[in-house]
């Protein structure tokens, strides 16, 4: 309940409102295109970014699918998890850091490069009897190549 003061206050839901605005700003640069700088170029590597959320995406499926997987008690795809883990963390870190501009951006693609490679690896254990396994690894393969691309 607000109380009158001589401070200004904010209701719970104004600030909620005011968190989920901000968060959904912060989500997408995207989401700024009607901003009065809108007309100005971006300053990352749409190439890297466009490539580490495709590795993010089908390494959601890949996920799913290996969840349905130990779901049978099939333990074969268990390092490939981890692995898919890692690279879906790797990825969503390194596309913050690249549309912020940050000065770690090319330290950050090369990191993202070494975990999407270890990922490939493993994904190319499994991918004959898998195909979300292939699949991850020619997104890996992509964003590597874009990571080595951007940070030479």
């Amino acid at each position: 309940m607000d109380t009158p003061s001589s401070k200004t206050s904010v209701s719970k839901r104004q600030f909620l409102g005011l968190a989920a605005a901000a968060s959904a700003l912060s989500i997408s640069p995207g989401l700024l295109a009607s901003a009065p700088h809108a007309n100005h170029k971006t300053a990352y590597s749409k190439t890297l970014v466009a490539a580490a959320q495709e590795c993010v995406s089908v390494g959601q499926a890949c996920k799913s699918h290996i969840y349905q997987s130990l779901k049978t008690k099939d333990l074969s795809l268990t390092d490939c998890l981890l692995q898919v883990r890692d690279t879906i963390a790797t990825c969503d870190a390194l596309i913050e850091v690249v549309t912020n501009g940050s000065a770690h951006s090319k330290a950050m693609a090369k990191v993202c490069a070494d975990v999407c490679k270890d990922c490939m690896d493993e994904c190319n254990k499994h991918a004959k009897a898998h195909p979300i396994c292939k699949t991850m690894a020619q997104s890996c393969d992509a964003t590597i190549k874009a990571c080595k691309s951007y940070s030479a």
